[in-house]
């Protein structure tokens, strides 16, 4: 299930391929959220789990081929994990496919990486396409936990999650798939949420300042 928009106050048209483990990523990340916070949906997705449970349990295992666990470890964990998100990146950075997928590969490549702006973030410059003249663009990566403090743009930035997560100082949450855009002007800081590291597509317009001097990285 593809293209799937979880704006409903519960989740009762879709449970049953939450259940199933047919939502594409985005919708199964909101119908997650949700169920975090909304007893009534989660005590039904609960009861779905289990009768999905006692189904598998009706049906001999197969020990899937090697080749096949392989390929799929793969998807999942390796840096094909990000293939999902080729397209979006694609337009981000105006870059063709094929580039975006060179892009997205080569994040699993530890001399791709510098030193970022604060302690424990790193980054990797990206060289945007035309549509993007003016902009630096980067891939930002952040440890978990790690806070970027308080800072104003003189200029737009945009961000892409890919991975992780990140949470303003207001509690504004932002997750894999999901877009924020600063404005000329603005001020925030973040932290990247516990977990896997916060890894984002940036574009950035213009210089940004610090409330406070920083401490150079290292």
């Amino acid at each position: 299930m593809t293209g799937r928009n979880v704006t409903m106050e519960h989740l009762d048209d879709i449970l049953a391929e939450w259940a199933l483990g047919t939502l594409d990523s985005p919708a199964w990340e909101a119908a997650e959220r949700h169920l975090s916070t909304c007893s009534r949906c989660r005590v039904e997705a609960d009861r779905l789990s289990m009768a999905r449970q006692g189904l598998s349990m009706a049906v001999p295992p197969v020990e899937p081929p090697a080749a096949v666990l392989e390929a799929l470890m793969e998807r999942m964990e390796g840096p094909r994990r990000f293939e999902r998100f080729a397209d979006r990146v694609a337009a981000f950075f105006d870059l063709s496919r094929e580039r975006a997928l060179e892009l997205l590969e080569s994040l699993a490549d530890p001399s791709r990486w510098m030193p970022g702006p604060v302690e424990g973030s790193a980054l990797m410059p990206v060289e945007a396409g035309p549509a993007r003249e003016g902009m630096m663009g980067a891939m930002l990566r952040l440890n978990p936990g790690i806070h970027y403090p308080l800072h104003t743009h003189h200029g737009r930035e945009l961000n892409l999650v890919l991975e992780g997560g990140l949470r303003e100082d207001t509690g504004h949450e932002v997750w894999p798939g999901e877009e924020q855009e600063k404005t000329d002007g603005s001020a925030h800081g973040f932290s990247a949420l516990r977990g896997p590291a916060c890894l984002c597509a940036t574009l950035l317009e213009g210089a940004i300042s610090f409330e406070e001097e920083l401490a150079t990285p290292g």
